[in-house]
């Protein structure tokens, strides 16, 4: 078990004219939605992208929200929101362990559309550095295969959320207010976002996490870890 840290990573400094101005250390200001679910899920209108965007602005937060059809739209919204240098990337979508499905897959296709976890950090590596907090809307979103692919490249996002196993629609709407209110109050940091992940699993599900990148020993640690109970310490 690894014992708490007690600052924040300091991030790197941005390395390109491309990209928008640097971020305001531990302030929320700006997040960029990409919204990539089924066609079938805006027919429902159940597609947690629109519904984030309103609750950001119903708590003052500047939403960008962006429809993905299809890889090359994902991968263009993935480099506007980096050269835009915004807090939050929320990306809303449905994923498995290995990675996460694109608007335009076929459902039970052996052909999916979507982008492998591998694939998926590599969108990243661009001219500008990862948003500080990847919000992951999509089932699995938070799996340690994610966390371990970016661990292995040059560019990472400090924390990044979401759930470990399959959750409903509803489930992640509620998560995600109550993690906005918590940045919107206390700012991006490492206590905060704890906290707000222990509201998370006490109202809405317990299968969700958060890994946050540790400078010192080079990994993502955890947290919640695997207790029962919310002192529990980051993991690896």
């Amino acid at each position: 078990m690894l014992p708490f840290d007690h600052a924040m990573p300091t991030r790197q400094e941005a390395h390109s004219h491309v990209c928008g101005a640097d971020r305001e250390e531990g302030h929320l200001k700006k997040v960029y939605i990409i919204d990539s679910n089924y066609p079938e899920d805006h027919f429902l209108d159940r597609a947690d992208g629109a519904i984030t965007q309103h609750i950001l602005k119903a708590l003052g937060i500047r939403p960008d929200l962006r429809l993905a059809l299809d890889r090359d739209h994902f991968r263009k919204a993935v480099t506007r929101a980096t050269r835009a240098r915004c807090d939050i990337l929320h990306v809303s979508t449905h994923g498995d362990e290995n990675g996460i499905a694109i608007c335009n897959d076929v459902q039970r296709s052996r052909l999916p559309q979507g982008f492998e976890w591998e694939e998926f950090v590599g969108l990243f590596q661009g001219s500008c550095d990862a948003p500080e907090v990847l919000v992951m809307a999509a089932c699995n979103g938070a799996s340690s295969g994610l966390a371990r692919a970016f661990s292995r490249v040059d560019k990472r996002p400090n924390i990044i959320i979401g759930s470990t196993d399959q959750r409903y629609p509803a489930d992640y709407v509620a998560a995600w207010a109550l993690l906005y209110r918590r940045f919107k109050r206390s700012g991006i940091n490492r206590d905060t976002a704890q906290r707000a992940l222990e509201d998370i699993c006490a109202v809405v599900h317990r299968n969700f996490r958060y890994w946050r990148w540790d400078d010192e020993r080079e990994r993502y640690l955890r947290y919640p870890g695997t207790g029962t109970r919310f002192d529990v310490m980051e993991q690896e």
